[in-house]
């Protein structure tokens, strides 16, 4: 019996990446317990510590590769606490990363403990953007802010944000993300003209 559940284990360890199901559902329910519902305008916030698996050859600091990964968990938890989550999933819709923009300032040294800020900060019809800071604890630095776009398929923002505080005004497209999003075009035209 022992050997067949070890088997079992072993299994869906090659097969998915458990560690990131886990800590998808450990965010969820500890933000579920610990945390209230927070409106559209609220910047919702988790934590997160350095380990060894999560520095890069050097075995200094995390590795590029990881913060993506936490971006996840973060934003998870934002549509979970907003209540983003629930409306996406009664229109049986879906929030697809559309595109990301990194910016790296410092790393984030190994054993350190962190925390994402997941805020949105501007939508369209069927897209999402949303802004997101890895801040080291010990100091309050800022290691790296991120832009990404959410595209919304089968749902769009009238539906999504319904009964959601804060929906009632939408913002003023930022600065940063109009040159971005010309970025973004520049780039897809290219694209367009090699297809």
């Amino acid at each position: 019996m022992f050997c067949a559940i070890l088997a079992l284990v072993a299994l869906a360890y090659i097969l998915w990446d458990v560690n990131y199901f886990l800590r998808i559902a450990f965010t969820i329910v500890t933000g579920r317990l610990f945390q209230k519902r927070c409106g559209i305008n609220d910047t919702t916030t988790i934590y997160g510590f350095c380990t060894t698996q999560d520095v890069d050859i050097f075995l200094k600091h995390m590795n590029n590769a990881r913060y993506v990964r936490e971006l996840d968990f973060a934003r998870f938890h934002f549509y979970d606490r907003t209540g983003i989550y629930d409306n996406i999933k009664a229109a049986k819709g879906h929030a697809l990363q559309g595109a990301s923009s990194i910016r790296y300032r410092r790393t984030i040294p190994i054993f350190s403990f962190y925390k994402v800020e997941t805020k949105l900060v501007y939508w369209e019809d069927k897209t999402l953007f949303i802004e997101q800071k890895f801040i080291t604890t010990s100091d309050g630095f800022v290691r790296a802010i991120v832009l990404s776009r959410q595209n919304l398929l089968e749902v769009d923002a009238a539906r999504l944000f319904k009964d959601i505080p804060g929906a009632d005004s939408k913002p003023e497209c930022p600065e940063e993300i109009r040159h971005w999003l010309q970025s973004i075009e520049i780039s897809s035209a290219r694209l367009r003209k090699k297809d």
